[in-house]
This record gives C-alpha cells, structure tokens and sequence, in this order.
C-alpha cells in the first residue's frame, strides 16, 4: 500500500464508501421512491443495484486503474492488465438504463473493476505529481459537488427542502411534471443518478490527472471528465429547468455514444481539456525505470 498514490487510496475509498450507501438507501426504499429498478426494499436488492453500480460507472474507473499501473506491470501482470480493462469494457453491454436490476452480465465488468483494483495495489503507481492546475481542480470539483448536491442526497435517501440556501436553489422533494411522462413526480427521486455517477469519473479525472501515466490515459482522462459534465449539465437540465415549467426543451442524452450536439459538445470539451491541460509534455530525456514486481515474485 505504500506505492499507492493517495489520490488512488481516496478513489478507492469513494468506490466503497458510494457503494455503502447505495445498498442502505435501495434496502430501505421502494421501488416507486426509485429509477428503474423492480427489486429494492430489502438487502438483496440494495446489492444488486450496488453490483449494477460497480459496471457504472466504477468499471470505467478500472480502466484507468490498469493504466497507471501499466507501466510497472510485466510479463504475466501485463496480460491480467489487457483482461481486466476487457471484463471492463463489457459494461457497455452490461448496463440498461431502462432496468437497472442486477443481471449476471453485470458480474463481468464487476470481475474487472476487482481485478483492477488488485493489480494497481500490487504493484502500486508512481508518487511523482503533476500539480499544475491544481487551483483549477479544486475550483473545478467544487463547482461539480456543488451542482450534484440534490443527487448526492438523493443517493443518500433524502430531499433538500428545509435546507438552507440549497433547499431554496435547488427544487428536490416538489411534485412536478416532466414532459411526455405521466403523472406528477418529485424533481428529484430517491437513489443513484446518472448525473452524479458520471460527475465521480470527472473527479476522479481530476484526482489521476495529478499523476504520471501511459500518455494514451492522457486522452481517456479527458474524456472522463467532459463526458462527465456533460451528463451532470444533462441530469441537472431536466431536473431544475424543464421540471420547474421554464421549458419544455431536454438536453439529448450523452449516456452513450450517439451522434447528437450533446455528444459533440463532449468530445469538443474532451479535446480542449486533452490538448490545452492533459496532455503530457515529450520527455527530452530518458525517464527513470520504475520498480516492478514480476510474476515470480
């Protein structure tokens, strides 16, 4: 664990501790208080949803795991590297928006992401730091949480009404209409959203941007972070404008690829952000070898 980097050791607690608290609010709620799931109200099905959580949007973090320890991964490591970020990849496949309870595709980016995790804190990450930006960083994640804060305690199983400035900024517990669904329904339901599921990989983007990396993670890092608030601006759009009647305009979903302006507005971001703050300079001498551990170790 001492060559785990921090900013590594507090994604990883992030991972468990949003994993804590999807199982307590899917094990209390019903499914009417909830998105898309048929099988909550008991402790089977706050850990189905938490397993379908660990597919998204965690196993997309695995990917980036396995990259900053790529380059002290050898030999036998290397090809449990490449299967982990392919058991990742499956998610995909694994994840429906439109049912999110578990399924038993949903065990092989889960597998992934697992095996992610061991690798990066077998052979760990160099603790070198890339600091420049950090003031942005901080500004940057402060403007996310604060803008994610009905989702966070949405996930957490409560409404911001009564809560001073943010109850009034925000609309949360208030039943209202969302057009071409039937029925009034509060602004914001009980349980995970994509929103804040997508806004964590641009914090953690932000957290393993700070870190030296394969230049190829340079760009996965980026789009991490674009397609991250792309999906909050997305979540928040429809849940604190068009709910509150000022339009009747969504925002096109960027939950998956598709050719839409949403999904333009990304990778344009994706880009900005890779050539303009991401991007690694050439290094113009060799770098140090870094220690490694080998399959016989």
């Amino acid at each position: 664990m001492s060559r785990v980097p921090w900013e590594v050791k507090a994604v990883l607690a992030l991972i468990v501790l949003d994993g804590i608290t999807v199982i307590a609010t899917y094990s209390r709620f019903p499914t009417t208080e909830l998105y898309h799931v048929h099988h909550s109200d008991t402790i089977a099905g706050g850990f189905g949803r938490e397993l379908v959580a660990l597919n998204f949007p965690f196993a997309l973090v695995g990917i980036a795991l396995v990259g900053l320890a790529w380059p002290r991964l050898h030999g036998r490591l290397r090809i449990a590297g490449v299967a982990a970020i392919a058991l990742c990849a499956v998610v995909y496949f694994g994840v429906d928006q439109a049912n999110l309870d578990a399924k038993p595709l949903n065990a092989v980016p889960a597998l992934g992401l697992a095996l992610a995790v061991v690798l990066v804190l077998a052979v760990g990450a160099s603790p070198e730091r890339q600091p420049r930006g950090d003031r942005l960083r901080i500004a940057l994640a402060a403007v996310l949480v604060f803008f994610c804060a009905p989702l966070i305690a949405a996930e957490l199983g409560f409404f911001l009404d009564g809560v001073p400035f943010l109850g009034w900024f925000f609309e949360t517990g208030r039943l209202a209409h969302q057009p071409g669904v039937a029925g009034l329904h509060h602004a914001v339901h009980h349980g995970q959203h994509h929103g804040w599921e997508a806004t964590m990989l641009s914090l953690i983007a932000l957290a393993f941007s700070r870190l030296p990396r394969p230049r190829l993670l340079d760009a996965y890092l980026a789009l991490m972070l674009a397609y991250g608030v792309g999906n909050l601006a997305n979540d928040d759009w429809l849940e604190q404008v068009v709910k509150r009647g000022w339009t009747s305009r969504e925002m096109p979903s960027v939950l998956t690829p598709t050719v839409n302006w949403g999904w333009a507005g990304v990778l344009v971001g994706a880009i900005a952000v890779w050539a303009l703050w991401f991007r690694q300079p050439r290094r113009t001498t060799p770098a140090p070898a870094s220690p490694a551990i080998s399959p016989s170790a």
